[in-house]
Formats: C-alpha cells, structure tokens, sequence
C-alpha cells in the first residue's frame, strides 16, 4: 500500500471526498470510480493513477459514490441519477483557479456523463474510461425495471454480471482484487440497474449539448461494459474534439489490463495537449 495519504475533503454532499495536492499543480481532476470499488483504489492499481497525475501536476479531487468506500449507506446501493448531484457539488466545491477536468470509470463514467450533459460550464475536458452507458431504453426495460426497483431495490438484477476474471488479464491484479474486501463483486442491485437506464436516457437526450473535448477508452473484449456504446456516444457528441481509443483485446479495467502502459501513454498524451 502506497504511504500517500489524502486529505479530506467536505463538499455539500453525503459521500466520502478525497484530496490530492500536486507539487506543482498546473490543472486539477475529480475523479470517479466504478461500481463496486471506491476512490482510493486508484492511488496502487489503475497504474498508480492518483500518484502519476499528481506527478503531471493535477491536483486530484475523489469521491466515494453512496455505498461504497467510506461512504454510508447499504452496501452497492445507489441511485445512478441522484449520484450526479453529488458529482455536480463536488464540481462546485473545487477551486476555480485551474483548468478542471473529469473522469469517470465504467459506472464512474455514466455519472460523469451525466454530470457534463447538465452542466457543461467551467470544464476543460473529460475523460471517460469503459463507461457503462446504455443504449437508448424500451419501453418494456423501463417497465420492468420501475417495478423491480419498486418491490425490491436492493435485490440483484436478473442478469448475469461477470466475476472478477473480467476485469483484467494480470492475474497478479486480479488476486489482489479478490482479496480486497472493499470491493463489491456480486450483481448489480434492481436500483442501480433503473438508475442506469434513467441516466443513459437523459445522457442520449442531451448530446447536442455536449461540447466538451472528451476521450472514450475501451477495451473490445471487455464483458462488463459495452464498448459499442462508447463508439456510439462518441459519434453522437456535439463536441468537434473528441477521441475515440477502443483497444483490441482489452479487458475492463483497462489501467489495470496487460496493456496498462499503452493505455497510461495515450491518457497522459491527451490530457497534456489539453492543459493551457
């Protein structure tokens, strides 16, 4: 476990929040992790995500979505669209002095997503990483998922979800995860899966407003995530600088995949052509 130790960091909301200072900060990030796992991962796996963009000189901003980390709340339990509420006032609570930035990370991403669709204001770029949009729902997806949320929210969705061999081909990796008891690895609970789909509808309905300079990465073998939505996202977006990285082979986690250092180098790239 790596000795950096954030600070804590209050915003009007009720999650855990997370503050890393760069020695030499240029920019700053907030970052928003997946479901099931929580902030503070990113400081040892993803690459040592926190440490390296702190060495770029972004200052990084995190929270623990509800449910997760050091966040209360029944464990994996969250509403996806009242997330984004907690993302916006994280944004308001970050100074506004540096050029800020997002990313988000598979359900990270949806909420990231959502948070640039009702305020893309004050934003220099967004980074989402195997974002778990949707395609645009059914009628009947709609309806049944209202009614399962409503009997039982806290019951597991009647879909398959991966294990934990879908996050990455380093098995190194993967029996580090297994053995972190932080991390959720069970289905998707009937609430996150309704949320979901409220938030990619909403997501799909505001494209036109998206201008934002944004990078899709994704893996094409990744099970958790459909990387055929961030292709299609990609290309619904108004913004006129976007790119779309979709990685042969790759595995969810994509930071934390075999190919880490190929994805690490185009991140790291793409945000430094985009600090002012």
């Amino acid at each position: 476990m790596s000795n950096l130790t954030p600070a804590p960091w209050l915003i009007d909301a009720p999650v855990a929040g997370y503050f890393f200072k760069a020695p030499k900060p240029k920019a700053q990030i907030l970052l928003q992790h997946g479901y099931g796992e929580y902030a503070l991962r990113y400081v040892d796996q993803y690459s040592k995500l926190i440490p390296k963009l702190l060495e770029q000189g972004f200052d990084v901003y995190a929270i623990d979505l509800q449910g997760h980390g050091n966040t209360a709340g029944e464990r994996a339990l969250i509403d996806v669209v009242n997330a984004v509420d907690d993302h916006l006032a994280a944004r308001d609570a970050m100074p506004k002095k540096l050029p800020t930035f997002l990313m988000g990370h598979s359900l990270g991403g949806i909420v990231t997503a959502g948070s640039v669709v009702r305020n893309p204001e004050n934003l220099e770029a967004v980074v989402l990483s195997s974002s778990a949009m949707q395609t645009p729902s059914k009628g009947w997806e709609r309806s049944l998922s209202k009614v399962m949320a409503a009997i039982a929210p806290s019951g597991p969705m009647p879909l398959p979800r991966p294990g934990i061999e879908a996050l990455t081909r380093d098995q190194d990796l993967l029996k580090i995860i297994d053995a972190d008891k932080e991390m959720f690895t069970g289905k998707a609970k009937n609430l996150v899966a309704r949320t979901t789909l409220m938030l990619s509808d909403e997501v799909w309905s505001k494209v036109s407003s998206w201008v934002v300079p944004t990078l899709f990465i994704h893996g094409d073998q990744d099970t958790s995530t459909d990387h055929k939505n961030s292709i299609s996202l990609h290309e619904a977006i108004a913004s006129t600088d976007k790119t779309l990285k979709i990685y042969a082979g790759g595995f969810h986690e994509l930071l934390n995949d075999t190919i880490a250092k190929t994805v690490e180098k185009d991140l790291f790239a793409w945000l430094d052509k985009r600090v002012k």
